[in-house]
């Protein structure tokens, strides 16, 4: 097990250099890590859709540009999410140098393919969520 636990924390230096030929050399040897690596994944992209689902529903509702403030009450009531500003910021950040989300003078605004996962996170979830639109 201290093996395992080992290749675990190698893998996560390497998986954070971004290194893609190191990434794809330690899953071919470890194909083990692939499957506890895509529940992380997976988990990371529902933090992201969710955040960007609260930014498309407060970005209707004001009409422009959704301050981080306004993100974390709509994730609070809409989404029964707590996430503290600088997890969303982070997020923001991350999901902004993937073109779903871009920073406005006031705000935070969806891209076109932002506004694609929104709607499809939305549709998904419509009944979990309870809203109504």
């Amino acid at each position: 097990m201290g093996k395992k636990k080992k290749i675990r924390e190698e893998f996560e230096q390497v998986f954070e250099s971004g290194d893609e030929k190191a990434i794809k050399k330690m899953l071919k040897k470890y194909p083990w890590l692939m499957d506890e690596i895509s529940g992380k994944i997976d988990e990371k992209m529902g933090i992201q859709e969710q955040i960007i689902a609260a930014l498309g529903v407060m970005e209707d509702e004001l009409g422009g540009p959704v301050p981080i403030n306004e993100i974390i009450t709509c994730l609070k009531e809409d989404f029964n999410s707590t996430r503290n500003i600088n997890e969303i910021r982070d997020i923001l950040l991350d999901v902004e140098s993937h073109g779903y989300v871009k920073k406005e003078p006031t705000g935070w605004a969806l891209t076109p393919e932002g506004g694609k996962i929104c709607d499809e996170f939305l549709n998904k979830n419509l009944n979990k969520l309870g809203l109504k639109f």
